[in-house]
């Protein structure tokens, strides 16, 4: 079992909280960032990106629950969920890099397995083909492939224990 970090707290998104997540969603873009291009130009591309981010979420997931991830009381993540059909949907799990290889999302997740355990539901993910970071934390987790399209893994647990649906 892993260590656990009593010291994430996860609350609720505010209106307050948008700067915090365009800092964070321009963390996560790499491949932008490092293009040979007039910073205006990135800048500018990565706003775009972003906003396709949200509008999509809010089209595929309308009731979605966005929630800030805190450790030692500083925003350190956001967290997006959704309950499709008989599932808990990670939609986004996202972590600033100074709060990165700390527990943050082994602990996020931690929490989630337990809700969906309680709820009787099945955890589901997607992950990038590429990203092997994610994809041992998620195997660690006791995560399983469903499928794959398009280089991206849809992913999901479910307690051995509970009975599907």
């Amino acid at each position: 079992m892993p260590e656990r970090l009593p010291a994430l707290h996860i609350r609720p998104a505010q209106a307050a909280d948008e700067d915090f997540f365009a800092a964070l969603y321009r963390s996560t873009r790499a491949d932008l960032l490092a293009l040979l291009a007039d910073k205006r130009y990135i800048d500018g591309l990565i706003a775009t990106q972003r906003q396709a981010q949200v509008a999509s979420y809010r089209e595929r997931y309308p009731g979605a629950i966005y929630q800030v991830l805190e450790l030692d009381a500083a925003a350190a993540g956001r967290l997006v969920t959704a309950c499709v059909d008989d599932a808990l949907r990670v939609v986004d799990l996202a972590v600033m890099p100074w709060a990165r290889g700390r527990g943050v999302a082994t602990e996020t997740l931690l929490r989630l397995q337990q809700q969906a355990q309680q709820e009787r539901r099945v955890l589901r993910l997607a992950v990038r083909r590429d990203n092997e970071g994610a994809r041992r934390l998620y195997a660690a987790l006791g995560f399983v492939p469903d499928d794959e399209e398009g280089g991206v893994l849809q992913l999901h647990w479910r307690l051995a224990a509970v009975p599907p649906p």
